[in-house]
């Protein structure tokens, strides 16, 4: 079990999980089925049973989400996926037995205070079906757990195993002796109505399980594998849960569990996934000389010795039992197997356990049984007992050697399955099953849920998000804008709406963004990559292009004010890229998003008012990034950290700039700087929005410049650069223009990108 590999969910304990709706109903309409045809078995009322031909539809809800699940383990070489996915099934039966017992006793429960069921007599029958389902809630549970594990079986040898064989190349990720555990289905040890159905009825009693091991180990001694302690001490009953439990649900049968199990295990042996000999309880029968008629037999050894060996051992373990006291337990328990199924009775094991071990002498064992529900004569039903259990004794393979050997066996199988539930209750203990769809959708924006369904592959085709941008549009001059236009009587609200809030929203849904915040001082804009083989990988070149196209509705904007006589709006756009996903917080039900980016991108969108003031770029906009430095020039001066003048101006940063290079295609390109002393540096390339239509975007790289007084002034080339998105459409233009010329037809996307069509 490789669980570890799985991130934290957003509680950060459990691995969340959610699985397809298809299989949650179809699980709650056959374990429904099954509750309820039991429930009417114990009433001794007739009626339809349906459970079998809603299991036809189960099954086939099951074998769809396996397939799709195999095939996603295999392409992502991640064979836990497997095993998360069956043991969050198995956690999902369990649980609906639970939730489907306790919604049939409140049904019971509310239709018998209904004042029609009482004037009509039937409150006390309602009564008496809720006091017999209350009294056999465990084995109602025990029994519907049975079958639908019967039925998983069914489905995993009827091609599950298979499938996984041919794809996956193990049939069995998850061992076949847990996903069939009777103490799953028991939850624990249950009760010894339904335990002894299992395992031998004396096992069920802590103390005699405890002396059992020391015995059966004790015989075993001399090959006994290296985990296992033969002299390990139980721990005391306040230290049972030496591990933090994280439970939702199942608390019952994983204490109970983990409380034996401890009993019988040291930890180096609980902790080992390895499969031992002794996890074979046929090799332990075998030592002991088999459980068939002709004894001992031989087995698969050849050494002559081996007779002798058989005896002694056989002998040994009958010994150890005696002096233990267990002898008479053991017999009557495998008794009690083949006597009490033939008598009829209900909830009589412990008692005739009793009679048959010689705990209860026979007077007292006919005066009990006179008073037990179902029987009319005790006395003739002891003669009847007596009767079979003497035709039991003169079997030839009911010996008391057989018994010795089948009983080593049966411990040893107990033993096993103990090991195994407690490791299935651990990993079901660090899952959660999501059913809130806001739970579920938080975890999937942070991407630690582990999807499970039949549509997995079309719903989750461009896989995980495996990196972000972040777009601050810094917004300047809006307030002033506002409160002009009230001054006239002007509608705000229409205008920003008109001429930039509806225009935004519609770029920003042609390429694939999402706002984070918007505010009247600016929006924050996220596009996510996707991991998946279907997903395209355009996040920070869609970026550049809305980015652009947003400056430029600004422009539009600005031209309408100026024709009204209104003040103009400024915006500062800062572009950051962080090659992880963001994470998610919900506000109620409101999601927030948390990334370092975003705060990158806000200090990239800023305008220093100083800087600004002192040094005006021509034409009152664009992009400058410049180095503070005080003192005279020509002195080391203490350098201070970059500051930007951004006003209608688009900064990347540069990681971001380094992805756009992952994305596309770039033409490197000199051009003239009528500015600059020298040739400025151009990156061309288009990109496609999510309609398929391409658009040009250009990137220029700069210097960091010093800042000195009133003046910026070229640096020795230090490597220090930024990298400003060109928005002017006439100079994108005019590349675009120049590179379709020089190069027609490279100016595509780059190889392995894929668009939307």
């Amino acid at each position: 079990m490789r669980l570890d590999r799985f991130p934290r969910g957003t509680d950060n304990s459990h691995i969340d999980v959610a699985l397809g709706p298809a299989l949650g109903k179809a699980v709650t309409a056959y374990v429904h089925a099954l509750v309820r045809e039991c429930a009417q078995r114990l009433w001794k009322e007739s009626g339809p049973s349906f459970s079998a031909t809603i299991a036809q539809g189960f099954g086939q809800v099951v074998q769809e989400h396996h397939r799709a699940v195999v095939k996603e383990a295999r392409s992502s070489s991640q064979l836990e996926r497997v095993q998360l996915f069956q043991l969050a099934l198995l956690k999902l039966l369990f649980n609906t037995i639970d939730a489907q017992i306790a919604s049939l006793r409140l049904e019971l429960e509310d239709a018998r205070n209904l004042p029609m069921r009482q004037l009509t007599g039937q409150s006390l029958q309602l009564h008496q079906q809720a006091v017999i389902l209350g009294r056999q809630a465990s084995y109602v549970r025990f029994r519907v757990a049975r079958e639908s594990i019967r039925e998983l079986m069914r489905l995993e040898h009827g091609g599950l195993k298979n499938l996984r064989k041919a794809i996956l190349g193990r049939s069995w990720p998850v061992p076949e002796f847990m996903l069939a555990d009777p103490i799953l289905q028991l939850d624990g040890v249950g009760t010894p109505r339904d335990f002894f159905r299992v395992y031998p009825f004396l096992l069920h009693d802590f103390g005699t399980l405890s002396e059992a091991n020391r015995c059966v180990l004790q015989v075993l001694a001399d090959w006994l594998p290296t985990v296992v302690d033969l002299h390990h001490q139980p721990p005391p009953a306040s230290a049972v849960l030496p591990i933090p439990r994280q439970d939702q649900g199942l608390a019952p049968g994983f204490l109970d569990t983990e409380r034996r199990v401890r009993s019988l295990c040291a930890e180096q042996e609980l902790n080992d996934g390895a499969a031992t000999w002794l996890d074979l309880p046929e090799n332990a029968v075998a030592l002991l000389g088999g459980a068939e008629s002709e004894w001992p037999r031989p087995g698969n050894w050849y050494d002559p010795r081996i007779t002798s060996l058989q005896r002694h051992l056989n002998a040994q373990l009958a010994s150890k039992l005696e002096r233990a006291g267990l002898m008479p337990a053991v017999l009557a328990s495998h008794e009690l197997s083949v006597v009490y199924p033939a008598l009829g009775l209900v909830d009589a094991e412990t008692l005739l356990f009793g009679y048959l071990s010689g705990t209860i002498r026979r007077r007292e064992f006919v005066r009990r049984l006179a008073i037990t529900d179902g029987v009319k004569d005790a006395n003739a039903l002891v003669r009847r007992i007596d009767g079979l259990r003497k035709e039991y004794r003169q079997n030839p393979a009911a010996g008391k050697r057989q018994v010795m050997a089948r009983f080593a066996g049966d411990f040893l199988r107990l033993r096993r399955d103990l090991k195994l539930a407690w490791r299935a209750y651990v990993g079901m203990d660090s899952l959660r099953l999501l059913t809130d769809e806001r739970e579920a959708a938080l975890s999937r924006a942070n991407n630690v849920l582990q999807l499970f369904c039949r549509e997995d592959v079309a719903l989750d085709a461009r896989g995980d998000v495996v990196g972000h941008v972040i777009v601050k549009v810094g917004l300047r001059g809006m307030t002033q804008l506002a409160a002009q236009m009230r001054q006239r009587n002007l509608s705000a609200a229409a205008h920003f709406s008109r001429y930039f809030y509806d225009p935004c929203s519609a770029l920003i849904e042609q390429f694939d963004a999402h706002k984070v915040t918007v505010e009247g001082d600016g929006l924050v804009l996220l596009l996510l990559e996707h991991g998946g083989q279907g997903a395209e990988r355009l996040a920070v070149a869609r970026a550049c292009c809305l980015a652009a196209a947003i400056l430029g509705q600004a422009d539009a904007m600005n031209a309408e004010n100026e024709h009204l006589g209104l003040p103009l709006i400024e915006l500062g756009v800062g572009i950051t890229y962080a090659a992880d996903a963001p994470t998610y917080l919900y506000d109620q039900f409101r999601k927030v998003t948390v990334s370092p980016a975003i705060a990158r991108a806000r200090e990239l969108s800023s305008c220093d008012a100083t800087l600004r003031e002192s040094c005006t770029l021509p034409g009152r906009r664009g992009l400058c990034v410049a180095t503070p430095v005080q003192g005279q020039q020509g002195e080391a001066g203490d350098v201070a950290p970059p500051v930007r003048y951004n006003v209608n101006g688009i900064e990347l940063d540069a990681p971001a700039f380094s992805q756009l290079h992952v994305e596309i295609s770039l033409h490197r390109l000199k051009v003239r700087d009528k500015q600059g002393t020298s040739p400025a540096v151009l990156f061309a390339g288009t990109c496609a929005d999510v309609n398929g239509d391409s658009h040009w975007l250009l990137v220029r790289e700069h210097a960091v410049k010093l800042w000195m007084g009133r003046q910026l002034l070229d640096r020795d080339d230090d490597g220090h650069r930024y990298y400003e998105v060109v928005s002017d459409p006439r100079l994108v233009r005019r590349v675009g223009e120049r590179l379709a010329e020089v190069e027609p037809g490279r100016h595509e996307t780059a190889p392995g990108v894929r668009q939307l069509r």
